[in-house]
């Protein structure tokens, strides 16, 4: 009874499990095998490694080529949900008998969306952003969403600074209309006219 007394079964088992954990583990088969070509291949001359460089090069090509269908495929995909990003800068609204106008800058249709998942827009809602402004998409041909100005000024927008409004883009779905840069006229008879630039 007195040997248990001093003996540390804690210290022991942590020890064991230490010893156990550094030992070598075993191979199998297969990797015995691959530990052999890699031997070998070292000593393959330059010439005899070319003919699987080639094959290595034109697989890449394959492998390239495939993913590129894919990711092109995606694209036109997303093209179909007809999201653009829209800029508004210079504005001058109608007074008495001068011409308002707004220019603007639209680009899309986008061809990638990140959405949001229920955590990260939680992870917002609990930073302060009301959720109303949050929206669906986490990022816009990879312009993320302004977290920050949607907590100070309500909005939702994407890219830009906190406070630079002018460089904050805005989302249209569904839209049916004209890209590119372009400012749109009214006057004070309710008449509109768009000239591109």
């Amino acid at each position: 009874m007195s040997a248990l007394v001093n003996f540390d079964i804690k210290s022991h088992n942590d020890e064991t499990k230490k010893l156990m954990k550094n030992i070598k583990k075993p191979l199998s088969s297969f990797n015995y095998y691959l530990k052999e070509m890699r031997e070998n291949w070292n000593t393959l001359s330059e010439q005899d490694k070319e003919k699987y460089n080639i094959k290595a090069v034109s697989d890449k090509e394959r492998f390239n080529s495939e993913k590129q269908e894919i990711l092109d495929k995606s694209k036109e995909e997303i093209k179909k949900l007809k999201i653009f990003l829209s800029w508004s800068g210079d504005r001058v609204p109608c007074v008495g008998l001068d011409n308002g106008f707004t220019s603007y800058t639209i680009t899309g249709p986008i061809s990638s969306v990140e959405i949001f998942t229920e955590q990260e827009k939680q992870t917002l809602i609990d930073k302060g952003v009301p959720e109303k402004y949050i929206g669906e998409y986490k990022s816009v041909n990879g312009i993320k969403f302004n977290w920050k100005a949607a907590k100070k000024w309500d909005v939702k927008v994407y890219g830009g600074s906190l406070n630079s409004r002018r460089s904050w883009g805005g989302l249209r779905e569904n839209y049916q209309g004209k890209a590119g840069k372009f400012t749109s006229y009214n006057n004070y008879k309710g008449e509109t006219w768009t000239e591109n630039y």
